[in-house]
């Protein structure tokens, strides 16, 4: 019997398990850059149109600023899922 091996179990799985070249590659679609907006969790969506207007890079601090304490854990599931999906890209300052 052959066996199946399931990569991913949705799509949102299936675009971060993408390289990095080639989830950049995909962005230039606008129907993608659609879909993965879609599929967010509401507070990921919430700060990728918050970002939308602003122009310079934005501390992790910052961020953090605007979460409330009851929902962190919302706030580090929206992050983390951002930055797996390279919406935002970590920079590490020294």
């Amino acid at each position: 019997m052959p066996q199946v091996m399931v990569v991913a179990r949705n799509f949102m799985d299936m675009v971060a398990a993408l390289p990095a070249s080639k989830l950049d590659m995909l962005y230039d679609s606008a129907f993608i850059c659609e879909a993965v907006l879609r599929s967010l969790p509401p507070l990921a969506k919430k700060y990728v149109l918050q970002m939308l207007y602003v122009s310079a890079p934005v501390a992790a601090t910052a961020l953090q600023e605007w979460v409330l304490d009851e929902y962190a854990t919302k706030h580090k599931v929206a992050i983390d899922r951002l930055i797996q999906l390279r919406v935002f890209v970590e920079v590490r300052d020294r």
